[in-house]
């Protein structure tokens, strides 16, 4: 099985412009929606702040935070002030129906409220997706196997992908679990760098490996896939 959509298109604006109107269609009100932070998704969040017929729409949503570095120190940039930054703030997401990640909490106690709420609000109706230059998914790296929220030891090429230099030499983060995105009813995987399109042909040849994680998606349902041409 393949993807059930496959966008290609070498213009960023537009595979996000795709993405924005075919998330819009799947999404009600209320429904959870799990979406990434990095670079993919920039234009993304650029057009989905300057949509202000939809603004209400995007308002309504309960929103998870995929995964976050664990920084007790609070010297790195978070996943959580990024998301408020591009998406909660400017579009005025209620704070409860925000579910995010303190990158400074305690991660086994986070993962616990994380899944109770995966649990109660959850299947999410869609995930959005990038793709790591080593097919990992979310902070679900090469050799994962675990389900539920889980603290990860981030591998050496993620951690070089993500940082200037000086670079941590160690960095662990809490993510969710490719199960948990598996079981989602729709999967967006936006993937505009060129640079990117041989990982992501190996990730949707399939079968599932281990360490290619992003394979696992490779016969999802409805899989959804928005690819430089």
């Amino acid at each position: 099985m393949g993807p059930k959509l496959m966008i290609r298109n070498s213009d960023p604006e537009e595979l996000a412009k795709r993405l924005r109107e075919d998330l819009l269609s799947c999404m009600a009100d209320g429904d959870l929606l799990c979406i990434p932070t990095g670079r993919s998704p920039l234009e993304l969040y650029q057009q989905i702040r300057e949509d202000s017929d939809s603004a209400d729409r995007w308002r309504s949503f309960r929103y998870l935070q995929l995964d976050e570095y664990l920084d007790p120190s609070g010297s790195i940039h978070s996943f959580r002030d990024e998301l408020s930054q591009q998406i909660f703030t400017p579009l005025q997401v209620p704070a409860d129906q925000i579910h995010s990640i303190d990158p400074q909490g305690d991660p086994v106690t986070q993962a616990k409220k994380l899944d109770q709420i995966y649990d109660r609000w959850g299947p999410p109706k869609a995930c959005v997706l990038g793709l790591g230059s080593n097919g990992h998914i979310a902070f679900n790296e090469p050799g994962s196997s675990f389900s539920g929220y889980t603290v990860v030891d981030l591998a050496q090429e993620t951690i070089a992908n993500n940082f200037p230099e000086p670079q941590p030499s160690k960095l662990q983060a809490l993510t969710i679990s490719l199960e948990q995105i598996y079981a989602s009813q729709h999967v967006f995987l936006l993937v505009p760098q060129p640079e990117k399109s041989s990982i992501l042909d190996r990730c949707l040849a399939g079968p599932k490996d281990v360490n290619i994680p992003a394979s696992w998606l490779h016969d999802h349902p409805s899989l959804h896939v928005y690819r430089h041409r």
